[in-house]
């Protein structure tokens, strides 16, 4: 059995109860180990929509600033070591199989305890662990897989804890309702530990309660930084960042979308804040590592002819983010849209904000069993938007030729969107 047939045996879902919650397995776990995460450098980011282009983002200028960085995210788009990535770089084969090799008999000692089996993610954040202190690197930019409270990724204690929106999005598990899911993100917040946060409204008024009760400094968009946009287009968008003490400075960015400016302001927040911990990070490392940022899979540009973008818009918010985004940069395009979304999800919601968008819809599936039915995801299309033509086919590739096919008849633009799962095949489709 190969290292990641091995991951992939672990539970991702019990079958009854969802996820299992708590922190205990990972606590155990990282005790057998030596406990080697006391000796890494955290920078923990939770949210609901933003996450992974916030760490991109930070994890860019540390390593303009000459730091030897490790980025954890999920899910993967290309290749299973996506998820654990060092300076750019994915952990490779023969790294992973050492390291699986140096955790199975101690996964095995804890399945045994009261503890139980672990589940898939919480083997993987170990593995991530063990990594990155075996590779001895400067800081490691840790997203939260779910929540914040009880995710495997909370036995950490960071140097910064970084919040970014928070929306209605696995309600089933996190809880109903805007306020009981900002509370579990909230649950990252750790004691004397500063929290910067983009969200507004409820969930900033947890997130900052929550910080007084932990003695943890507050930072807040629009309070204590901001973020305004001077001009922006298919190539990249530029603003203003003003910061504590009015510090002021103007950026560029490759990354799509307005957006992505307050994922950056979040993450330029997190930079001035590590400096004024003694953390050396010059303006210069702060614009060059903004500036070359990538993320794949967001309002990504994969072709020009016709114009193809793919965007893994999986939930309410990051659907009207994106609906957003395309009414600014393509306001007079034919827009045909291949949409896959699996069944959890708040379908008629996520569909809602691009249907008024759309020429056209082909609505697909990824290959995975989560993944909603066409015939549903269509019936869902045709109920909010009657007289938009749709189709309904299974293969991702298939969608993918269909609507390219359209696009240049019509002039038009493919924009690819729903589960991140799908942009994965898509991008294995259209990037060589």
């Amino acid at each position: 059995m190969s290292a990641t047939d091995w991951i992939h045996s672990f539970d991702r879902f019990d079958g009854r109860k969802g996820i299992k919650p708590g922190l205990e397995r990972m606590e155990a776990m990282l005790l057998l180990l030596g406990q080697p995460h006391r000796d890494l450098r955290f920078v923990h980011v939770a949210g609901t929509n933003g996450k992974g282009s916030t760490c991109a983002f930070l994890a860019s200028v540390l390593e303009q600033a000459g730091y030897r960085v490790g980025l954890y995210t999920s899910p993967y788009l290309s290749a299973f070591g996506d998820r654990m990535r060092i300076g750019g770089c994915n952990i490779t084969d023969d790294a992973l199989d050492a390291l699986v090799d140096r955790v199975k008999p101690v996964v095995e000692e804890v399945a045994a305890t009261v503890h139980g089996r672990p589940t898939e993610f919480e083997v993987i954040t170990l593995l991530s662990i063990l990594f990155y202190a075996q590779e001895r690197v400067d800081f490691v930019v840790w997203e939260t897989g779910l929540g914040g409270r009880l995710d495997a990724t909370n036995v950490v204690t960071p140097l910064l804890s970084l919040i970014t929106n928070v929306g209605r999005d696995h309600e089933a598990i996190l809880g109903q309702g805007i306020e009981r899911i900002a509370v579990e993100k909230a649950g990252i917040i750790k004691p004397g530990v500063p929290v910067l946060t983009t969200a507004k409204g409820v969930a900033l008024d947890v997130i900052e309660r929550t910080a007084r009760e932990q003695g943890a400094p507050c930072y807040a968009a629009d309070r204590d930084f901001s973020a305004k946009r001077t001009a922006y287009g298919l190539d990249g968008q530029s603003f203003d960042w003003r910061g504590i003490g009015d510090h002021h400075v103007a950026l560029r960015i490759r990354l799509l979308g307005p957006h992505q400016i307050d994922n950056a302001a979040l993450a330029l927040a997190a930079c001035v804040q590590l400096r004024r911990m003694g953390v050396a990070i010059t303006g210069e490392a702060m614009q060059a590592g903004l500036k070359s940022a990538a993320w794949p899979g967001r309002l990504e540009i994969v072709s020009q002819s016709p114009l193809t973008l793919l965007d893994g818009a999986h939930n309410p918010e990051g659907a009207a983010a994106l609906a957003a985004a395309l009414k600014e940069l393509l306001p007079n395009r034919r827009l045909i849209f291949v949409i896959g979304i699996l069944a959890d999800k708040a379908i008629p919601d996520v569909l809602a904000p691009l249907t008024e968008l759309a020429a056209h819809v082909i609505v697909t599936r990824p290959d995975m069993d989560r993944a909603a039915q066409t015939s549903d995801v269509a019936d869902a299309v045709r109920t909010l938007a009657p007289t938009t033509p749709v189709e309904t086919m299974d293969r991702v590739s298939s969608a993918l030729y269909r609507a390219t096919v359209l696009a240049m008849e019509q002039r038009g633009a493919v924009i690819c969107t729903g589960s991140l799962y799908m942009i994965s095949e898509a991008r294995a489709v259209l990037v060589p």
